[in-house]
C-alpha cells in the first residue's frame, strides 16, 4: 500500500500533489479550467496493489474491468485495428506485462480495496457528491486506449512505470469510425510529458489526451469525478423521486362511448395530465430525491452485511473500542436539512451532539474511538449508526 496516507488537506493548505497550491488556489486557478502538470506529487509513492493483483481483480466479477488491444504502430489502417473486451476473464486470456499494446481498466478500486479509499482523501477538498471512483489501468509498452476526451474531471498519477501523455485543447472532434471506442480520428498535441512514479496530471473536462505506456509494467491511478448530465440527474431524480409515492389505480366513470375510438377524448387527456402533475415534485422534494441521487454508491457496490447481525451490545463495545469507518462503497451525505446515505435518506431525530458526529464521519469517513464514545450515549445514534453496521455500510472490528 502507499507508504503513507495523505489526509484531506484543509481549504488553504498548501499541499505538495496541487504543485504547492492549497485548495483555494487551485480550484480558482484550474479546476475545469486548464491542465496541471505536478513532478513528484507524491514522492517516494508505493501503490497499494500489484500489476498481478490488478489483473488478479479482472478475473473477478465484482468490478467492472476491460481489456484494450492495438495493433503496433504502423500496422494499423487509419488508426482503425482495436479491439475491446468487457471482463470478467480468464486468467488465460490476460496479456503479460511485457506483452505490447495492450491496456486492462479497472473501474471503482477503492470500493474495494480501504488502502485505495483511503488515498482519496487527498483529494477529498472536492465535494464528495462530485468523486466518483479511483481506477487503475496497467498496461505494456506501447499500451493505451488512444486520443479520446473525457466529460469530467481527472486526477492522472503515476504509479508506477513511465506513460507519455500527449494533449491539446484545440482538435477536430470527428471520431474514427466503426470502432468500439471513441477515438479521435485527428490528433495533434499541443503538449506531451513522461510521467513517472508519483507525477500528477490534472485534466479538466474536454482537453483531449492520448496515455501511452512507454515501459512494461505500467501503472496509471486515475481520481474521476461524477459529471451527469442535466437530463441523465434528472431521470434519475424523477426515479427517486417516484420511488415515494403510493400508486393509486386509475377510475373514470364519467368516460363516454365513442364512434371515432382512434381519437384521445380531450376529458380523458385532460384528467391524464393533472394526475401526472400531480406527481411533480415541489423544491424540497425535489431537492430531496437530487440529494439521495448524489449519494447512490456505484453500481457495483456490494456491502458485505456481517453474519450474525450485531445486536446493540456488542457493536456498541466493539464501536467504542476500535472506532467506526464508512465502508469503502458507502456515501454518506449531508444538506441543512438531512442525512443521506447509500441513495436513501437518512430519517433519524437526534440531538445536536449526535447531528455533528454523523458530519464528522461523513466528511473524515471515520470516528475514532474516543469520538464514538462522545457521542454514542444518544439513543437515536446508537440505533442508526447499528442498522448501517447490520447493512455493512459501516465498519467497526
Amino acid at each position: 500500500m502507499p507508504n503513507r496516507f495523505y489526509p484531506r488537506p484543509k481549504p488553504t493548505e498548501a499541499v505538495p500533489w496541487l504543485g504547492g497550491l492549497s485548495p483555494k488556489q487551485f480550484m480558482a486557478r484550474y479546476w475545469q479550467k486548464k491542465p496541471l502538470l505536478v513532478r513528484n506529487a507524491f514522492p517516494d509513492f508505493e501503490p497499494a496493489v500489484t500489476i498481478d493483483e490488478v489483473l488478479a481483480l479482472c478475473t473477478q466479477d465484482t468490478l467492472q474491468s476491460r481489456l484494450i488491444q492495438s495493433a503496433p504502430k504502423g500496422q494499423s489502417h487509419h488508426g482503425g485495428n482495436w479491439s475491446l473486451a468487457h471482463g470478467p476473464f480468464r486468467k488465460r486470456d490476460l496479456p503479460k506485462s511485457s506483452d505490447p499494446n495492450w491496456t486492462v481498466l479497472v473501474q471503482q478500486v477503492n470500493t474495494l480495496l480501504p488502502a485505495a479509499d483511503r488515498f482519496l482523501d487527498a483529494f477529498r477538498f472536492i465535494p464528495e457528491a462530485r468523486l466518483d471512483d479511483l481506477m487503475i489501468s496497467v498496461a505494456g509498452p506501447g499500451g493505451g486506449i488512444g486520443a479520446h476526451t473525457d466529460s469530467y474531471d481527472v486526477f492522472l498519477i503515476q504509479a508506477q512505470g513511465q506513460r507519455r501523455w500527449e494533449i491539446a485543447q484545440r482538435f477536430a472532434p470527428a471520431l474514427i469510425e466503426d470502432l468500439p471506442l471513441k477515438i479521435l480520428k485527428s490528433f495533434r498535441a499541443e503538449q506531451e510529458w513522461c510521467l513517472n512514479p508519483g507525477d500528477l496530471l490534472y485534466l479538466p473536462p474536454q482537453v483531449a489526451h492520448r496515455g501511452t505506456a512507454i515501459s512494461a509494467a505500467c501503472m496509471t491511478w486515475s481520481v474521476g469525478f461524477r459529471a451527469p448530465g442535466r437530463v441523465a440527474l434528472a431521470d434519475q431524480a424523477w426515479s427517486q423521486h417516484l420511488d415515494q409515492l403510493q400508486e393509486s389505480d386509475w377510475r373514470d366513470p364519467w368516460l363516454k362511448a365513442s364512434d371515432r375510438p382512434g381519437e384521445i377524448p380531450e376529458p380523458l387527456l385532460a384528467a391524464l395530465t393533472r394526475q401526472v402533475l400531480q406527481t411533480f415534485p415541489n423544491r424540497k422534494a425535489l431537492r430531496s430525491a437530487i440529494a439521495r441521487v448524489l449519494s447512490e454508491p456505484a453500481p457495483s457496490a456490494v456491502f458485505a452485511a456481517p453474519r450474525p447481525a450485531p445486536t446493540l451490545r456488542g457493536f456498541l463495545s466493539a464501536a467504542k473500542r476500535n472506532g467506526i469507518a464508512l465502508s469503502p462503497a458507502s456515501r454518506l451525505l449531508y444538506d441543512d436539512q438531512a442525512f443521506y446515505m447509500n441513495g436513501e435518506m437518512v430519517s433519524v431525530s437526534m440531538a445536536m451532539s449526535a447531528n455533528t458526529a454523523l458530519r464528522e464521519l461523513a466528511n473524515h469517513r471515520r470516528l475514532s474511538a474516543a469520538q464514538v464514545q462522545r457521542v454514542i450515549q444518544s439513543p437515536p445514534l446508537a440505533d442508526c449508526l447499528l442498522q448501517m453496521a447490520r447493512a455493512g455500510w459501516i465498519v467497526y472490528h
